[in-house]
């Protein structure tokens, strides 16, 4: 599969060479007869560089139609009630990336098509719209950000998730509790004593039941995954389409 990165280079160029004003040379309009009869499939023996560069046009066109559609798509997934933040900037400052960086967005995409085959739209936008935020953290709010998604087609296990990015300093209060309780685990193993371990998981469970709340899950609703944002690659929390 030839990646976009390979191909931006010479498109643009091409491009930009389509769309220089000075005057034509006969060579010029000799090339540019030959590109219209290769794009109407007129046969004959156009050069071979002539040959490259309508296909890399042809190619080029082609991938920017698909970034041109999944950038909507994001866009309006973003805008959307499946995709919450705790602060809205958030929400703008992800739309201007999309329309900025629409290359690395794109990138992004490929990766995760590329890794879990037919992935739906609410888990691709899942794991690349995180990775945007961590990819251009400066970009961001400096305090922790927290943002919900919430699946169409669920299985009953997994209602959506919660995703926990840590601080512009790195510091997360979701990473710390865990490790907290990781470190108190190995202590009441060696002394039997879990009281420490028994209030860290009731804060935990506090912590998690707050966030549930704030991002709108119902009692009745599957009780979402909360994800590190270091582990959003990880497939484990993707739910399977219903058949």
């Amino acid at each position: 599969m030839t990646s976009i990165s390979a191909t931006q280079p010479a498109a643009l160029l091409i491009l930009q060479q389509a769309n220089a004003q000075p005057a034509e040379t006969d060579e010029d309009k000799d090339k540019k007869a030959d590109l219209v009869q290769v794009a109407n499939g007129i046969t004959g023996e156009p050069a071979e560089e002539t040959l490259k560069a309508a296909f890399a046009v042809s190619l080029a066109f082609m991938e920017l139609d698909a970034k041109g559609e999944l950038a909507a798509e994001a866009v309006a997934f973003i805008d959307s009630d499946r995709f919450k933040v705790t602060d809205p900037t958030v929400k703008d400052t992800l739309k201007q990336l999309i329309s900025e960086k629409g290359w690395e967005f794109m990138q992004l995409v490929k990766q995760q098509q590329e890794a879990h085959g037919g992935i739906s739209r609410e888990n691709l936008f899942a794991i690349v719209l995180p990775q945007m935020i961590v990819k251009n953290r400066d970009r961001f709010t400096e305090d922790e950000i927290e943002l919900s998604v919430k699946f169409e087609n669920k299985n009953g296990s997994v209602g959506g998730i919660i995703v926990l990015i840590p601080d512009s300093e790195g510091n997360s209060t979701y990473r710390d509790l865990q490790e907290t309780i990781e470190r108190e685990e190995i202590l009441a193993d060696k002394t039997g004593d879990r009281t420490a371990v028994s209030e860290l998981y009731n804060e935990l469970g506090s912590y998690l039941g707050a966030w549930s709340k704030a991002f709108g899950f119902k009692p009745d609703e599957p009780s979402p995954m909360f994800v590190d944002v270091k582990d959003i690659l990880l497939a484990a929390w993707i739910p399977k389409p219903v058949p």
